[in-house]
């Protein structure tokens, strides 16, 4: 027996190994349609037919096969603020539960998914496009992903019971309960059970609340918890026929050109990431600064400002601009805390053009792209000018304050490298320095769109790196493929389940009854906004920011369209108002980054990095009173 369940199990990885390859081939297929694109039209001048359509076919087919292998690799997010406290039993109780009740969520879209698949092959319904192909092959790409994930919980679920094998004790149940795994599935159970009744006897919107709370406070994916959440309340709410659309949501949540930039965006950071680009660009700002006493710190501001418009990741740019500056900052005698705030405040990633953060308020709240990144261009600006002011004043005002020792040294070391070392350095960063300009300038034009801009940085990255700076070699290539592929598919999946998520709450009318409660009890748009701010900031303490985008867009948008608010402008500051969250104790994300790769204590770490939340929400109130600042440079587009 144990031969067998070792033999399915090898199998069972060899499949998603499999799958892991062959979204990297369909991401390296979608950067190479998208591109052929832009040449066919700006060199052969001729648009090549179908191209449009390879790409989505290519994403939606990409996002379903790739979950499960994303699962495997442990990619998917989770929230572990209470899994952290708790015994090693009761981790190990919740773990199996909510796997339980993934393997319900999956197995029925797999089978609903496939019946879909199957009526249409018998019915030979074909997509709608310059190339059409059977729609049965784009559906089936649904079910048999969610039969892989299927498979691959099954194995999480053994693989859980074997290692905690002596934590499920039934003998010493009640002498050693805290540390029972059999005690917390029964206390996961009740807790179930108790949100199903809020749901059906005392409050549906209370009921669903608590139960994705709970849901992802014990370790369920945020994936997993939005889908089943979503399918379990659309079912009692409206009956077994309702469950028939959740294969169609699923579908429908990435069939969307526009989201094909946001993998591609995410690829082309990473290849520049590992190709070292942000290390020359370090050099090349500290040679700038030179002997200044706030050179080093303007040095990591700028460095970080610049790796978030390549990566447009928060969390992935502090742990790189920590890596890379805080040594330095540190071996030059500046305090701990100063050098936690400047590295937490400069990679404030989304709120940089071009970022994930504008393609995803895009395309939830169907808003141009293109205009959302130059609406953000004079935002950051703002805020990384205030970041500038504030260490120009404190380093005018009493320059010791920023040193451990209280004074400033005779010296700040200079960079200690030959003219010609210098010379390259400089090439080297004005290759990657150039990377927002190509990217930004180029949509401003009108040479290219978003997604043609993001196919073009990834071939940008990759000539930089591999032909010119020669840091990555083709083998290394694949694998950051395979990287950039496992944070997409995180992402895409839980677009998938909010998609599914979102069509509960539109059932249940909540965004319909908060514009009406709004427009009824008279609340001021002010008041609206201040509020939508504090929740996000809240949510922001405990989640991702992607997480809470595609959780609350859908809810607070209608709303803040019915209080007279532009789109644009609360894109910027709803995502603003998101990297104030990650900066904010007690579950700050960018924190607890910045204290894993220092050790400092996170006493130090807040204190440094309080003055730039202060700077944030000032920069809020002055875009509350201009918001021309946000939509003046969209407005040039439209001329």
């Amino acid at each position: 027996m144990k031969k067998l369940y070792t033999l399915l199990d090898n199998g069972i990885d060899k499949i998603l190994s499999g799958t892991g390859f062959f979204s990297v081939v369909l991401m390296i297929s979608l950067s190479f349609f998208i591109s052929l694109q832009v040449v066919g039209r700006y060199v052969f001048n001729l648009n090549i037919p179908g191209l449009f359509d390879l790409s989505i076919y290519s994403l939606i087919i990409f996002t379903f096969l790739s979950a499960a292998y994303t699962l495997r690799e442990d990619q998917h997010i989770c929230i572990d603020l209470l899994s952290n406290y708790l015994s090693d039993g009761a981790r190990a109780g919740f773990r199996i539960s909510t796997l339980m009740l993934s393997l319900l969520f999956t197995g029925v879209l797999g089978w609903i998914s496939w019946k879909w698949a199957y009526g249409s092959f018998l019915s030979r319904v074909m997509t709608i496009s310059e190339v059409p192909v059977p729609k049965a092959i784009l559906i089936a790409s649904i079910s048999l992903g969610s039969f892989l994930l299927f498979l691959q919980i099954i194995r999480l679920i053994f693989s859980v019971s074997i290692e905690f094998r002596h934590l499920f004790n039934l003998k010493g149940f009640f002498k050693e309960y805290r540390n029972n795994s059999i005690f917390f599935i029964i206390v996961f159970i009740i807790a179930v059970i108790f949100g199903l009744i809020l749901i059906l006897y005392i409050n549906k919107i209370v009921g669903i609340c608590f139960m994705v709370l709970m849901l992802l406070l014990c370790g369920m994916p945020v994936f997993l918890t939005l889908g089943f959440v979503g399918s379990l309340g659309l079912y009692i709410l409206m009956g077994e026929s309702t469950l028939r659309q959740i294969p169609f949501l699923a579908y429908k949540s990435v069939e969307s050109f526009p989201l094909t930039c946001l993998p591609l965006f995410i690829i082309a950071g990473i290849i520049m990431e590992k190709g070292r680009i942000v290390e020359d660009v370090f050099l090349f700002f500290r040679a700038i600064g030179r002997n200044s006493i706030s050179g080093p710190l303007l040095s990591t501001i700028l460095v970080g400002g610049f790796f978030c418009a390549v990566s447009g990741s928060s969390v992935a740019t502090t742990s790189l601009i920590a890596a890379v500056s805080l040594p330095v900052l540190i071996n030059n005698g500046y305090k701990k805390s100063i050098s936690s705030g400047v590295v937490a405040g400069s990679t404030i990633g989304t709120v940089i053009p071009p970022s994930i953060g504008y393609v995803l308020y895009g395309v939830i709240a169907e808003e141009s792209i293109g205009r959302l990144f130059m609406a953000g261009i004079m935002p950051a600006a703002m805020i990384f000018g205030f970041y500038f002011l504030y260490i120009f004043i404190r380093s005018g005002i009493k320059s010791g304050s920023l040193f451990e020792t209280g004074h400033v040294p005779v010296q700040i070391p200079d960079l200690k490298v030959t003219l010609t070392e210098k010379i390259k350095i400089f090439k080297r960063a004005l290759c990657g320095l150039f990377a927002p300009v190509f990217v930004l300038g180029g949509i401003y034009l009108g040479i290219f769109t978003p997604t043609e801009a993001a196919a073009m940085m990834v071939i940008y990255a990759i000539v930089i790196t591999v032909l010119i700076m020669k840091t990555i070699t083709l083998g290394q290539l694949f694998d950051f493929f395979l990287i950039g592929a496992k944070i997409s598919s995180m992402i895409l999946m839980i677009i998938v389940s909010a998609r599914i998520f979102g069509a509960l709450t539109s059932q249940m009318g909540i965004a319909r009854d908060l514009v009406c409660f709004i427009q009824t009890s008279q609340i001021s748009p002010a008041v609206t906004l201040l509020l939508i701010s504090i929740v996000l900031i809240v949510l922001g303490m405990f989640l991702d920011a992607s997480s809470i985008m595609v959780i609350t867009l859908p809810v607070f948008h209608p709303v803040i369209m019915a209080a007279g608010f532009d789109s644009l402008w609360f894109g910027v500051f709803f995502i603003i108002v998101l990297e104030i969250g990650l900066l904010t104790p007690p579950v700050g994300l960018n924190l607890f980054v910045i204290k894993g790769l220092s050790d400092f204590n996170m006493e130090t770490i807040i204190k440094g990095t309080f003055p730039f939340v202060l700077i944030m929400l000032l920069s809020l109130f002055v875009l509350a009173f201009f918001p021309q600042i946000a939509t003046w440079f969209p407005s040039l587009m439209m001329r």
